[in-house]
């Protein structure tokens, strides 16, 4: 909520902009993040933008978070996604004829495709802002003031492209794509706004997934666990929570097989346990799906 006067008054700054005072949070957030990320070991970090980076819901117009949204954007793309010694998007390499970002789009530096040994990974910017407020009620859409939940367009083009040149790449063995919002419904839900994706199971973006066989779908939001399995392909949603780290996933990865591990922290502390046990696995051996 760096766009508000709780958080001006609690940093005692009278002289920003909101938007200066939105950018430069974002800058000392991210840039610790990143630090602590990057001295623990990892050097490769894929982060998938959410609502709360972006003030959080809702986003009604003409409002202070809304003025702001290109600050918070910007804030979150130089933490994560730019070399801080000279600005360049880290993720440049593209995916055979296919550009790694959405060039010329509002997404071209929080959307991207990245490989990392034999596995694609495409992390997406789902939140689409509309040019004025958005909801469908007879569908189920939007509800979140200007900004709802999709990928379509040239951004959807883009993502399409990606996963056509993948499949041509025999050094890519599986393909998993991240985003904030789940599709698949239901899930369960802790304490959030249980924000989802626009259409669902119908929307474009599932069904291009479903068609280049995508392994995995990433998604959060929801501040719980759980995993669904698409009704008509074997293409597998899976919802994980971190916060506070008291949650997280991890995926071993062979050419056959994804094995994907969910851990809880215990402890009898709140949090800040450091100290995790076994809560869930998905093992996904594609070599007996042939």
């Amino acid at each position: 909520k760096w766009d508000t006067e709780e958080y001006r008054q609690k940093i005692k700054n009278t002289k920003s902009t909101v938007r200066e005072i939105v950018l430069e949070a974002g800058r000392n957030c991210y840039g610790t993040m990143y630090k602590l990320f990057t001295e623990a070991g990892y050097k490769v970090i894929l982060i998938s933008i959410g609502d709360h980076e972006l003030g959080g819901n809702a986003w009604a117009p003409g409002t202070s978070k809304v003025k702001s949204l290109s600050k918070y954007r910007k804030s979150f793309l130089e933490g994560f996604n730019t070399e801080p010694e000279t600005g360049r998007f880290l993720f440049r390499k593209a995916i055979g004829s296919a550009p790694s970002r959405p060039m010329n789009t509002l997404f071209q530096q929080t959307s991207y495709a990245h490989q990392h040994r034999n596995v694609l990974f495409i992390t997406l910017d789902a939140f689409l802002r509309k040019t004025g407020p958005f909801q469908d009620r007879e569908h189920g859409l939007g509800g979140e003031g200007l900004i709802t939940c999709s990928i379509e367009g040239e951004h959807l083009n883009w993502f399409e492209n990606v996963l056509i040149e993948a499949r041509k790449d025999e050094t890519i063995k599986h393909i998993i794509v991240q985003a904030h919002l789940p599709i698949v419904q239901p899930v369960r839900k802790m304490s959030c706004s249980g924000q989802f994706m626009d259409n669902g199971e119908e929307s474009a973006l599932w069904k291009v997934m479903v068609k280049y066989d995508v392994d995995v779908y990433l998604a959060g939001e929801v501040h719980t666990n759980t995993a669904t399995k698409d009704s008509e392909s074997n293409l597998l949603q899976v919802v994980s929570r971190g916060n506070s780290f008291s949650n997280f996933l991890k995926i071993d990865v062979t050419d056959n097989v994804l094995n994907i591990t969910s851990y809880n922290e215990i402890g009898l502390k709140a949090k800040n346990n450091h100290n995790y046990e076994e809560y869930g696995n998905l093992f996904l051996n594609k070599a007996a799906l042939c």
